[in-house]
């Protein structure tokens, strides 16, 4: 018991530390994907409006109040350390570990060499905006097919019941 109390328990105060940290990383990174249709459209609205691609990220980081403002805020300070804009949204998007982040910035990466970026990050804004939605369509239809595990049981179980009675009453009476 000694042993097991030495060595359980602080394994055990271990996991659901680890637990507890691989919740909020998961609640961080769902909150990247929600917020990023919205930080993306914003960010093609301003470059299309001729907005440099820093200036444009500076913008959206002091505006917004959200995960991605703070993210960006990072991004832009790794910027004024002397990292590209490239290198420093890349390393936002390995940090994050959200593959919609990943394509927004390898589009963002072609700052340089697209003409119309504006356009290329409007569309990729509609196709993490579609990806969401589809998420979210398939987290409804798995609760509503939940939903009728219990209403299928409810209706069964009297039904078989109100079946079994006459059956039951039928071979008695056919056994004699």
């Amino acid at each position: 018991l000694t042993v097991f109390t030495l060595v359980g328990v602080p394994v055990l105060t271990f996991l659901l530390l680890e637990q507890q940290v691989a919740a909020a990383s998961a609640a961080w990174q769902r909150r990247i994907f929600l917020e990023l249709p919205v930080v993306a459209e914003q960010l093609g609205m301003l470059i299309s409006a001729g907005w440099s691609l820093g200036t444009a990220l500076a913008r959206i980081s002091t505006r917004g109040t959200g995960i991605c403002s703070a993210d960006l805020d990072r991004v832009i300070e790794r910027m004024r350390q002397g990292l590209s804009e490239a290198d420093a949204l890349r390393e936002w998007a390995e940090r994050a570990d959200v593959a919609a982040l990943d394509r927004l910035v390898s589009v963002l990466s072609l700052n340089r060499e697209a003409a119309d970026l504006g356009r290329l990050i409007t569309d990729e804004a509609r196709s993490i905006r579609r990806e969401a939605q589809r998420e979210l369509i398939e987290t409804i239809e798995r609760r509503n097919q939940q939903v009728w595990i219990p209403v299928t049981v409810a209706a069964l179980v009297p039904g078989v019941l109100l079946m079994g009675v006459p059956f039951v009453d039928a071979l008695n009476l056919f056994s004699g």
